[in-house]
Parts: structure tokens; C-alpha cells; sequence
């Protein structure tokens, strides 16, 4: 018997597929306003949604404080917090300097499909914001 989420699966995998999903999520994009080629529009658009949405994006950043919270070990020392305060340090010179938004990005995500990893120096990084939210919340094994 054919399952149907294996059915999904192929599907997807198929280019002329693929294409076309790509095609309606440039309209989707286009129509919602949130486009890469306008991002104040995008902007606006997310604001006023977290505004109308205002108890979901509360339960949202209470959430990710206690992943964050729950990922972070008890063995950290003083040293190892300073180095994880100075990662968020960097990301907020940066984003004066340049005028760009830089992320603190978790190399290993926190909560993953496959893997989790843990909110330690190691596994924290700073780079540009648009680069950390096409990332997403994956991880490649190499």
C-alpha cells in the first residue's frame, strides 16, 4: 500500500513540481506584500500581524526563552556565558555598524526534526539575518 505521505514525498521531488510551487510562492509573496524586493512593505505587514496577534506572539517568545532555557547546561561556567553575552554583543555592533540585521544563530538548532543542539559558545555563531531565517530551523549532515 502506498502511504500518503510517501506519496507527498515523491511528489515534491519531482522539478516540474517543484517549479510550479516555486512559482505560486513568488505570487504569494507578491500578493501578501511580503517580497524580498520590498521590505518595508514586509515590515508593516509583519508588524501589524504580531500587533492583531499580540497573546500568540507572547506564547511564541515565551517558548523559545524556555528552549533556550531548557538547552542550556548546567556545567556552563562564568567564562562560557561571558563568550555566549559577547556573541550577542557582536551581533548588535554589527547591526550598527553596517545597518544590517546580524542573528545569533545556533549551528545545531535547539529544537530540530532530527537533531537538537545546545545554547553553549560552541555552537553559536553570528551572521547575517536574512542568511540565519532562510536556514531556518535546519541542520545538513555532511
Amino acid at each position: 500500500m502506498f502511504c500518503k505521505t510517501e506519496w507527498k514525498r515523491q511528489k515534491r521531488k519531482d522539478p516540474a513540481y517543484r517549479a510550479r510551487e516555486n512559482e505560486l510562492q513568488a505570487i504569494r509573496r507578491a500578493t501578501k506584500g511580503t517580497s524580498v524586493d520590498d521590505p518595508v512593505k514586509a515590515r508593516a505587514r509583519s508588524s501589524k500581524w504580531k500587533k492583531d496577534n499580540s497573546g500568540r506572539t507572547v506564547a511564541q517568545t515565551t517558548m523559545r526563552k524556555a528552549y533556550v532555557k531548557l538547552r542550556t547546561p548546567l556545567w556552563l561556567t562564568e567564562i562560557d556565558h561571558e563568550r555566549i553575552q559577547n556573541e550577542y554583543k557582536l551581533s548588535a555592533i554589527l547591526k550598527k555598524l553596517t545597518g544590517q540585521n546580524w542573528h545569533v544563530d545556533h549551528i545545531i538548532p535547539l529544537v530540530g526534526k532530527n537533531v537538537s543542539g545546545l545554547h553553549v559558545p560552541g555552537n553559536l555563531r553570528v551572521i547575517l539575518g536574512k542568511d540565519n531565517l532562510s536556514k531556518a530551523n535546519k541542520f545538513e549532515v555532511i
